[in-house]
């Protein structure tokens, strides 16, 4: 029974600690982007410069995409035609 109990802390422990690199992976993150300030007009080098990369790249025709940042608990998409941010999608608050 002790081993059980024992495995039990160790999973118990691992998930705690996961959770918690995600969450500050996902505040990290939130807050690149806080820092950024208005997106709107800035350029793609620029954002993915600051950001970082994007974990999906959408093209939407030959001079609009879409670029994605997702963490846990945060997610933002990003409109660029011709290379110049056009708007936000979603940036949830914090």
């Amino acid at each position: 029974m002790s081993t059980f109990l024992t495995i039990l802390l160790y999973v118990l422990a691992a998930t705690i600690l996961l959770a918690f690199i995600y969450t500050l992976k996902s505040l990290r993150l939130q807050n690149r982007f806080k820092r950024l300030g208005p997106l709107r007009g800035r350029g793609l080098d620029e954002i993915v410069k600051f950001a970082g990369q994007p974990s999906h790249r959408g093209r939407l025709d030959t001079h609009r995409e879409v670029l994605e940042w997702r963490r846990v608990g945060f997610h933002v998409a990003l409109l660029f035609t011709d290379g110049v941010c056009e708007g936000v999608e979603n940036v949830p608050a914090p």
